[in-house]
């Protein structure tokens, strides 16, 4: 499938990147700046509903529609954020302010989240709206502005696609690695709390050793990647009024790429928010595993990662990322949901049998690693739909597009963890539950309402990305012309 639309007549001629193998050492940097971000993005999907609902005894409902709320308002700064992180003019470039400047907000903001006062439940909803609220925007200040650079640091179709690689890949280690330390050191049985899971006092020294690294994270990337500033191209487009403004960036979104990239998010992205939201109920309460077992699964969740990471840039060079996205996504659905179905129907092994752990350890490499192995190559996809608008709009738009990309992961990730809480209270799941002692009818429910939602969304992600219209020929005739144009204009 060809994108054989013509481009608008533009504005001006946008600057082309540097068609080029990123050097090793910025792409660590780059790549190495999403710790952060993962950090705070699984401590949301897999411990904050579980800690204010199983920990501090907040509803579910409450827990969720706050977090839902939350969600949906800080998606609306990210526009504002890519729009200005697009053209700002400084000698510090357009992002590098951004990232310096979001450090010490980030981590202040983030201790603040995970030590709640004593309030009712009213009275807590609005604490988890404001406090979580106050996180994700810090974050965006962060995470558009670099994430931004990765179409400015080389034009070359494969090499975004490792770019993007490695940043899931520090994502998650840095993710997992802080809920590895978190379930092997910090939530441990203490006097009063014989399940580790539910000490309070280990999730505050979670969030202040978690603020801590994300500060740090943060700043270095910065500086690991300031070097590149001289490289990254110009956005030569002139500002015009604020109404000419909006009709543009509005213009930019309505890219057929790119609607079908995001309503691709929708579904994915709600999948993965599904299976990260369960998961603390399912490995405590399903499968009745202590904290130690825990750490097995995130091992298990990083090696998928790693696997993704090489298989998304290996079978998209082979059969293009539009066909090897489509693969990836429709496999996950065959190993993602396989244990549960194995336990409903009788075939997995009964808790406490020593194979069990190995066996529920492979499925979660298995089924996220497809899954993200899909959602990498779909984030490469979106840079090839910047060059697109770029040559269309004559102005480099890679905040507004990764905007546009976080608005809906935020809003599909809200409604994945309403999703969450909705399952919870339709299975009618009990608060303050010990392990061992829940019906086994509502954890069978539990698995079954799971499992239909998430072979639905991930059915329809996978239809949905089979549609993109660019493909690696339309890209690089595309940078051919660019090109041309770009030096015309010198001359």
């Amino acid at each position: 499938m060809s994108d054989t639309a013509q481009p608008d007549a533009p504005a001006g001629n946008a600057s082309v990147p540097l068609e080029r193998h990123v050097p090793a050492r910025v792409k660590f940097f780059f790549g190495f700046g999403a710790i952060a971000f993962g950090i705070k993005d699984l401590s949301f999907a897999l411990l904050l509903t579980f800690y204010f609902n199983q920990v501090i005894g907040v509803p579910a409902t409450i827990v969720g529609s706050a977090l839902l709320c939350a969600l949906v308002f800080d998606a609306f700064n990210d526009p504002l954020i890519g729009h200005l992180s697009d053209n700002l003019k400084t000698r510090w470039g357009r992002r590098h302010p951004f990232l310096y400047g979001s450090a010490i907000p980030a981590a202040l903001c983030f201790i603040f989240l995970w030590n709640p006062p004593e309030l009712t439940d009213g009275q807590m909803f609005f604490f988890i709206f404001g406090a979580a609220f106050l996180v994700r925007a810090s974050m965006s200040f962060f995470e558009v502005p670099m994430a931004s650079l990765g179409p400015e640091l080389t034009s070359e179709y494969h090499e975004r696609t490792r770019l993007y690689g490695l940043r899931f890949f520090f994502g998650w280690f840095g993710g997992s690695s802080m809920l590895l330390i978190t379930y092997a050191f910090l939530l441990v049985p203490a006097p009063g709390y014989p399940d580790g899971q539910l000490n309070p006092a280990g999730y505050e020294s979670f969030a202040l050793i978690g603020a801590v690294i994300m500060a740090s994270v943060i700043i270095i990337a910065g500086m690991g990647t300031h070097s590149e500033i001289k490289y990254l191209p110009k956005n030569n487009y002139q500002r015009q009024s604020l109404r000419e403004e909006l009709r543009l960036i509005l213009r930019s979104f309505n890219n057929p790429g790119f609607k079908i990239l995001m309503l691709c998010t929708l579904f994915a992205n709600s999948t993965l928010g599904l299976n990260l939201g369960l998961l603390m109920y399912f490995i405590t309460y399903f499968w009745e595993l202590d904290s130690a077992a825990l750490a097995w699964f995130v091992i298990g969740l990083v090696a998928g990662i790693a696997c993704a990471v090489v298989a998304s840039a290996w079978l998209s060079k082979r059969i293009g990322k539009r066909r090897a996205a489509y693969i990836f996504i429709l496999s996950s659905i065959v190993f993602t949901p396989a244990a549960y179905l194995g336990r409903v129907f009788g075939i997995m092994p009964e808790n406490g049998d020593p194979i069990l752990l190995p066996i529920l350890v492979l499925f979660m490499a298995l089924g996220s690693g497809l899954l993200v192995s899909g959602l990498i190559l779909k984030v490469s996809m979106l840079t090839d739909v910047i060059e697109d608008d770029a040559e269309r709009s004559g102005k480099r738009n890679e905040g507004i597009f990764f905007a546009g990309n976080f608005f809906v992961q935020k809003c599909v990730s809200g409604m994945g963890i309403a999703i969450t809480a909705g399952i919870i209270a339709l299975v009618s799941f009990p608060i303050g539950a010990t392990p061992g002692e829940v019906p086994q009818s509502i954890l069978n429910n539990l698995a079954m309402v799971y499992t239909g939602i998430i072979t639905v969304l991930a059915l329809s992600a996978a239809a949905i990305v089979s549609r993109f219209p660019i493909d690696q020929a339309d890209h690089e005739a595309r940078i051919a012309r660019m090109r041309g144009a770009a030096g015309e204009a010198t001359m």
